[in-house]
Protein backbone atom coordinates (compact mmCIF):
# COMPACT_ATOMS: atom_id res chain seq x y z
CA UNK A 1 0.00 0.00 0.00
CA UNK A 2 1.26 3.26 -1.17
CA UNK A 3 0.01 4.83 2.44
CA UNK A 4 1.82 2.32 4.32
CA UNK A 5 5.55 2.89 2.74
CA UNK A 6 6.12 6.84 1.62
CA UNK A 7 8.34 7.31 -0.59
CA UNK A 8 11.11 9.38 0.02
CA UNK A 9 12.31 12.63 -2.40
CA UNK A 10 16.00 11.60 -1.20
CA UNK A 11 15.69 8.01 -2.08
CA UNK A 12 13.99 7.64 -5.28
CA UNK A 13 14.69 9.80 -8.58
CA UNK A 14 13.45 9.83 -11.30
CA UNK A 15 14.39 11.49 -14.57
CA UNK A 16 13.57 10.90 -18.50
CA UNK A 17 15.93 11.50 -21.11
CA UNK A 18 15.47 12.34 -24.87
CA UNK A 19 12.47 10.82 -26.54
CA UNK A 20 13.07 6.94 -26.67
CA UNK A 21 15.29 6.84 -23.61
CA UNK A 22 14.16 6.61 -19.99
CA UNK A 23 16.15 6.56 -16.96
CA UNK A 24 15.33 5.27 -13.49
CA UNK A 25 17.46 5.40 -10.28
CA UNK A 26 17.32 3.98 -6.86
CA UNK A 27 20.25 3.76 -4.28
CA UNK A 28 20.86 0.47 -5.56
CA UNK A 29 20.30 0.24 -9.22
CA UNK A 30 20.00 2.58 -11.79
CA UNK A 31 17.56 1.34 -14.96
CA UNK A 32 18.10 2.93 -18.37
CA UNK A 33 16.28 1.64 -21.11
CA UNK A 34 16.78 2.66 -24.95
CA UNK A 35 16.22 1.30 -28.70
CA UNK A 36 18.40 -1.99 -29.17
CA UNK A 37 18.52 -0.67 -33.06
CA UNK A 38 22.63 -1.82 -32.98
CA UNK A 39 22.23 -5.08 -32.71
CA UNK A 40 22.20 -7.83 -35.52
CA UNK A 41 22.54 -11.61 -35.65
CA UNK A 42 25.33 -13.34 -37.26
CA UNK A 43 24.65 -16.94 -37.68
CA UNK A 44 27.29 -18.78 -39.62
CA UNK A 45 27.46 -22.59 -41.19
CA UNK A 46 30.85 -23.30 -40.78
CA UNK A 47 33.18 -23.79 -38.56
CA UNK A 48 34.52 -20.07 -38.57
CA UNK A 49 34.79 -17.89 -36.01
CA UNK A 50 32.97 -14.76 -35.91
CA UNK A 51 35.36 -11.93 -37.08
CA UNK A 52 36.82 -9.37 -34.64
CA UNK A 53 35.22 -6.29 -34.34
CA UNK A 54 36.35 -2.68 -34.39
CA UNK A 55 33.90 -1.63 -32.14
CA UNK A 56 31.24 -3.62 -29.65
CA UNK A 57 30.52 -6.48 -28.12
CA UNK A 58 30.41 -10.31 -29.71
CA UNK A 59 27.76 -12.46 -27.69
CA UNK A 60 26.89 -16.16 -29.23
CA UNK A 61 23.47 -16.65 -27.95
CA UNK A 62 23.63 -20.84 -29.63
CA UNK A 63 25.99 -22.70 -31.08
CA UNK A 64 26.34 -21.33 -34.50
CA UNK A 65 24.54 -17.87 -33.71
CA UNK A 66 25.87 -14.84 -32.15
CA UNK A 67 24.77 -11.57 -31.49
CA UNK A 68 26.49 -8.38 -32.43
CA UNK A 69 26.69 -5.18 -30.28
CA UNK A 70 27.24 -2.04 -31.17
CA UNK A 71 28.11 -3.41 -35.17
CA UNK A 72 24.52 -1.97 -37.15
CA UNK A 73 27.38 0.49 -39.00
CA UNK A 74 30.04 -2.43 -39.91
CA UNK A 75 27.27 -4.61 -41.30
CA UNK A 76 28.19 -3.96 -45.01
CA UNK A 77 32.34 -5.04 -44.06
CA UNK A 78 30.60 -8.25 -42.08
CA UNK A 79 28.10 -9.57 -44.93
CA UNK A 80 31.54 -9.00 -47.18
CA UNK A 81 33.90 -10.98 -44.88
CA UNK A 82 31.32 -13.89 -44.08
CA UNK A 83 30.35 -14.20 -47.69
CA UNK A 84 28.48 -17.62 -48.42
CA UNK A 85 29.14 -18.92 -45.18
CA UNK A 86 26.64 -17.39 -43.25
CA UNK A 87 23.73 -14.17 -42.92
CA UNK A 88 23.18 -11.62 -41.23
CA UNK A 89 20.25 -10.17 -39.67
CA UNK A 90 19.13 -7.14 -37.90
CA UNK A 91 17.18 -7.45 -34.67
CA UNK A 92 17.21 -4.25 -33.18
CA UNK A 93 13.89 -2.79 -34.81
CA UNK A 94 12.09 -5.56 -32.16
CA UNK A 95 14.11 -5.09 -29.13
CA UNK A 96 14.63 -2.65 -26.43
CA UNK A 97 18.03 -2.32 -24.47
CA UNK A 98 17.50 -2.10 -20.70
CA UNK A 99 20.73 -0.82 -18.74
CA UNK A 100 20.82 -1.93 -15.43
CA UNK A 101 23.40 -0.14 -12.81
CA UNK A 102 24.36 -0.59 -9.69
CA UNK A 103 25.32 -3.19 -6.80
CA UNK A 104 21.89 -4.59 -6.97
CA UNK A 105 21.10 -5.75 -10.53
CA UNK A 106 21.57 -8.70 -9.59
CA UNK A 107 18.90 -9.28 -6.73
CA UNK A 108 16.69 -7.01 -9.56
CA UNK A 109 16.90 -9.68 -12.08
CA UNK A 110 15.36 -12.41 -9.45
CA UNK A 111 12.03 -10.19 -9.16
CA UNK A 112 9.26 -12.80 -10.88
CA UNK A 113 12.47 -14.46 -12.38
CA UNK A 114 13.67 -17.81 -12.32
CA UNK A 115 17.15 -17.34 -13.35
CA UNK A 116 19.88 -17.48 -10.61
CA UNK A 117 21.40 -14.03 -11.44
CA UNK A 118 23.61 -14.20 -8.33
CA UNK A 119 26.05 -16.88 -9.34
CA UNK A 120 29.46 -15.26 -9.35
CA UNK A 121 30.38 -17.29 -12.63
CA UNK A 122 28.08 -15.16 -14.57
CA UNK A 123 29.71 -12.08 -16.24
CA UNK A 124 30.84 -10.24 -18.68
CA UNK A 125 31.50 -12.12 -22.25
CA UNK A 126 27.95 -14.34 -21.02
CA UNK A 127 24.28 -14.48 -22.04
CA UNK A 128 21.45 -15.75 -20.66
CA UNK A 129 18.12 -16.56 -22.20
CA UNK A 130 15.20 -16.97 -19.82
CA UNK A 131 11.95 -15.38 -18.89
CA UNK A 132 11.33 -12.42 -15.77
CA UNK A 133 7.96 -11.74 -15.25
CA UNK A 134 6.65 -14.34 -18.53
CA UNK A 135 8.49 -12.16 -20.68
CA UNK A 136 10.97 -13.52 -22.94
CA UNK A 137 14.62 -11.67 -22.15
CA UNK A 138 18.47 -12.35 -22.87
CA UNK A 139 20.54 -11.07 -19.70
CA UNK A 140 24.42 -10.14 -20.56
CA UNK A 141 26.50 -8.80 -17.74
CA UNK A 142 28.88 -5.98 -18.66
CA UNK A 143 30.80 -6.07 -15.92
CA UNK A 144 30.80 -6.58 -11.82
CA UNK A 145 27.89 -3.82 -11.52
CA UNK A 146 25.76 -3.80 -14.60
CA UNK A 147 23.94 -5.60 -17.26
CA UNK A 148 22.23 -5.07 -20.48
CA UNK A 149 18.69 -7.20 -20.68
CA UNK A 150 17.33 -7.31 -24.22
CA UNK A 151 13.91 -8.22 -24.54
CA UNK A 152 10.63 -7.68 -26.85
CA UNK A 153 9.84 -4.20 -27.54
CA UNK A 154 6.64 -5.33 -26.99
CA UNK A 155 6.81 -6.19 -23.32
CA UNK A 156 9.15 -3.56 -22.37
CA UNK A 157 6.17 -1.60 -20.69
CA UNK A 158 5.25 -4.74 -18.78
CA UNK A 159 8.99 -5.19 -17.70
CA UNK A 160 9.70 -0.86 -17.08
CA UNK A 161 6.80 -1.30 -14.59
CA UNK A 162 7.64 -4.67 -12.88
CA UNK A 163 11.34 -3.33 -11.86
CA UNK A 164 10.37 0.48 -11.28
CA UNK A 165 8.16 -1.07 -8.46
CA UNK A 166 10.66 -3.55 -7.09
CA UNK A 167 13.11 -0.55 -6.75
CA UNK A 168 10.09 1.64 -5.13
CA UNK A 169 9.24 4.07 -8.13
CA UNK A 170 6.23 4.87 -8.03
CA UNK A 171 5.83 6.24 -12.05
CA UNK A 172 7.69 4.11 -14.45
CA UNK A 173 9.41 6.08 -16.96
CA UNK A 174 7.54 5.94 -20.60
CA UNK A 175 7.89 3.54 -22.92
CA UNK A 176 10.45 3.68 -25.68
CA UNK A 177 10.19 4.24 -29.13
CA UNK A 178 12.28 1.72 -31.07
CA UNK A 179 12.64 3.77 -34.52
CA UNK A 180 15.89 4.97 -35.88
CA UNK A 181 15.14 8.25 -35.59
CA UNK A 182 13.81 7.95 -32.11
CA UNK A 183 10.52 8.81 -32.80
Amino acid sequence: HAASRPASPLRHRFSTMPKGYAIVTEARVTLAIAAAGDVIALDLWDDSEPPNLPTGRTLQVEPRRWWLIDAAQHAPAIAAHIADRGALSPLGGGLIRATLTGPGWRGLLSVSGWFDSENPDFGPGQIAATTIHHVPVWIAPISDTACEVYLPSSYAASLVDLWTRAIGVTEPPPAPCNSPDGS
